[in-house]
């Protein structure tokens, strides 16, 4: 398993407990977005396609997730 496939498995993991547990949802969603933010930061690569996953796995789920909030 490649760094990008864990941290893929990661976000889904904290979309899973977000979607079980609305009261956490956005402390989950920022958490998620900073382990693909600081991964996108040290890998150097262009992680375009993680950020779709993230979200798309947020709004699937029927969870908020404002592109325009703070982290």
């Amino acid at each position: 398993m490649t760094e990008r496939d864990a941290l893929r498995d990661e976000i889904y993991r904290l979309a899973a407990a977000a979607e079980a547990d609305p009261e956490t949802t956005s402390d989950l969603k920022s958490l998620a977005v900073q382990l693909w933010a600081n991964f996108d930061e040290f890998a150097g690569e262009d992680l375009e396609d993680l950020e779709d996953t993230l979200r798309d796995e947020w709004r699937t789920r029927g969870l908020p997730f404002n592109d325009n909030a703070e982290i």
